[in-house]
């Protein structure tokens, strides 16, 4: 399933790689793209949404 999130406290490449690796360790498989410009995170996972939400914001971050 497709997930789009907004994570405004995403400030780095460093962020987005913690949330790819938070993302990555509930699901190897997942694809994940992060774009800094616009704080849009986009996960391809077959992961419930509750749970890549949890993931990121146990990781440190904000959730919009």
């Amino acid at each position: 399933m497709a997930l789009q999130f907004t994570v405004p406290d995403m400030a780095c490449s460093a962020c987005s790689e913690t949330i790819t690796k938070a993302i990555t360790a509930l699901d190897p498989m997942a694809k994940v793209e992060a774009n800094l410009q616009t704080k849009q995170v986009n996960i391809e996972t077959q992961v419930p949404a509750a749970e890549i939400r949890q993931a990121i914001t146990t990781a440190g971050y904000t959730l919009a």
